[in-house]
């Protein structure tokens, strides 16, 4: 426990950032070192269950553990770079995943995408982001942007649906980029 506390202390002194997540995140990071091997996959597996209302604020928290986590064990050794990148990105990619397909199951339900219902999955639909930069090579830091480029295939569409199609689209788009980038009270979760 005095290493613990050595390090915690260590980091907060040297980083008001950190500090502020430390506090904010103190319950959390006190079950959290129980579960050492495990507390990234356990965040990401909980984001995969966060009610679709949910999850602009529940990004946000994830954001905050996951950084924290990370950098704690990257401070403290435990993580080299390519295992703090590959936690940054892997949640960056379910955060992208998730943000995106809130978005785009609002507008199925509203009947906004032709042939498709609600419990439709984003593979089925056609549409897809590719990351780019930092995230597309997978070396996010903690203080990363992530560049997107969202496409969907055309084809899944009748030509006098297309249009339509192509507009949710776009919709969903721009509500998964706010959903992620937007400040709000808890913060942002990429600049996107």
């Amino acid at each position: 426990k005095g290493a613990l506390r050595d390090l915690l202390r260590g980091t907060a002194s040297c980083s008001p950032f950190l500090k502020s997540l430390i506090e904010r995140e103190n319950d959390w990071l006190a079950t959290a070192f129980d579960q050492t091997d495990l507390v990234i996959e356990n965040e990401l597996d909980r984001i995969k269950s966060v009610p679709l209302d949910q999850i602009a604020v529940e990004l946000r928290r994830a954001k905050k553990r996951i950084a924290l986590w990370s950098g704690l064990c990257d401070i403290s050794g435990v993580y080299d770079l390519a295992q703090v990148t590959k936690a940054l990105t892997d949640f960056a990619d379910l955060a992208v995943e998730t943000a995106l397909q809130a978005a785009l199951t609002k507008l199925i339900r509203r009947g906004k995408l032709p042939g498709f219902q609600d419990g439709a999955v984003l593979a089925d639909t056609g549409i897809f982001v590719l990351a780019m930069g930092k995230m597309g090579a997978f070396e996010l830091n903690y203080s990363s942007d992530i560049d997107l480029i969202v496409f969907f295939d055309e084809a899944k569409f009748d030509p006098e649906v297309f249009h339509q199609a192509r507009s949710t689209f776009i919709k969903a788009t721009r509500e998964m980029a706010a959903t992620l980038s937007d400040l709000t009270g808890d913060g942002y979760v990429f600049r996107t």
